[in-house]
């Protein structure tokens, strides 16, 4: 006999795919920017001094990340059918079972869940352009070669895979300082520059004999190692970042769609919150945050605010209203049970008024 799943467990298993999915449309969406570039004509409006249009000619926009922003609804929609359908049966007083179900249509809910997809795309489109736009600056204020800037914005074309990679679109701009870091202090032997790339945990360790060798020798990197070493990491750091995004997004999507789901249970009638009690949960985290750990095992009424040791108030783990410090990466579950004997004793008396 199969094992049926508990919601946890579900919820769990649909994590781990729309995180997949989510940090897969990421990509694409980065893809579909660099891909698109004709660089021949990038690198003559940067032979021109014209930033603008070479920034024109990047076409980085909200459309891009249509199908990445259309997966955080996606997600949010499955969460809340995987949430009712694992709640437990109940009767109404009547004896006839009550039908849980999740309605996404024209929901206050619903409308918040959109409103931050969209407001997440737009913030990251704004800092993609910022990115850009940096290292656009950059290059020219240094009288780069053109080339050369315009292939570490957008990289080159991968010929197994006919993907442009390298570049920093896509990256955070502390990632984008890192690379420069390690492009230049490779190139230019700073021993100090070749220790801290020795320790980054996203660096292609298949490189190190290069950097190891230049640092016994009190050398530089031989630059066509370097532009490997950069390649390497820029594409490791791309995927890092997809991961992070779609991992935070997913357990904000699921952690509100199942919130979202018992409120609507609530104000259809079918149950009552004081019935419901929610407590703060975790699971294992390489780097768990001290605050949420000191969150553990708090139970409060499905109405209130969670009070963290920071001051911040939240519904539960993964609030998208709560700030980046406390939501990327976190792993923390919230846990929703129902007092079906308390709920079903008031509706038994209210028939029989006992």
């Amino acid at each position: 006999m199969l094992k049926r799943l508990s919601s946890r467990e579900v919820l769990i298993n649909l994590a781990s795919e729309w995180e997949a999915a989510l940090a897969r449309e990421w990509l694409d969406a980065i893809r579909s920017i660099t891909s698109a570039v004709t660089l021949q004509a990038l690198i003559a409006e940067l032979e021109r001094g014209n930033l603008d249009a070479a920034m024109r000619l990047l076409n980085i926009d909200a459309d891009r990340f249509a199908r990445f922003e259309a997966g955080i609804l996606s997600a949010y929609n499955a969460g809340g059918i995987a949430t009712v359908g694992s709640m437990p049966a109940l009767r109404d007083p009547s004896g006839a079972r009550v039908n849980f179900t999740w309605g996404v249509r024209n929901l206050p809910a619903e409308q918040a869940m959109r409103q931050h997809a969209a407001s997440l795309v737009d913030d990251l489109v704004g800092e993609q352009l910022t990115v850009a736009r940096s290292v656009l600056v950059d290059g020219l204020s240094r009288g780069q070669n053109p080339r050369q800037t315009a292939l570490g914005l957008v990289g080159r074309v991968n010929r197994r895979s006919g993907f442009r990679e390298g570049g920093v679109l896509g990256l955070t701009p502390s990632s984008v300082q890192t690379l420069d870091k390690i492009y230049g202090g490779l190139r230019a032997g700073d021993a100090q520059a070749m220790r801290d790339y020795l320790g980054y945990q996203l660096r292609d360790k298949r490189f190190d004999g290069h950097v190891h060798r230049a640092l016994e020798q009190g050398g530089s990197v031989p630059a066509e190692a370097v532009d490997r070493i950069v390649t390497a990491y820029s594409n490791r750091a791309l995927k890092y970042r997809a991961d992070n995004l779609a991992l935070t997004e997913t357990n904000i999507a699921l952690a509100k769609a199942k919130t979202d789901a018992f409120q609507q249970q609530i104000d259809a009638g079918k149950l009552d919150a004081q019935d419901l009690t929610k407590t703060w949960q975790r699971t294992v985290s390489r780097a768990p945050r001290d605050g949420h750990l000191a969150m553990v095992g708090k139970t409060i009424p499905f109405g209130e605010m969670f009070t963290l040791p920071s001051g911040h108030q939240c519904t539960g783990p993964h609030d998208p209203n709560l700030p980046a410090s406390e939501i990327v990466n976190c792993k923390c579950l919230l846990e929703l049970s129902v007092d079906f004997t308390a709920q079903a004793l008031r509706k038994y008396r209210a028939r029989t008024g006992g």
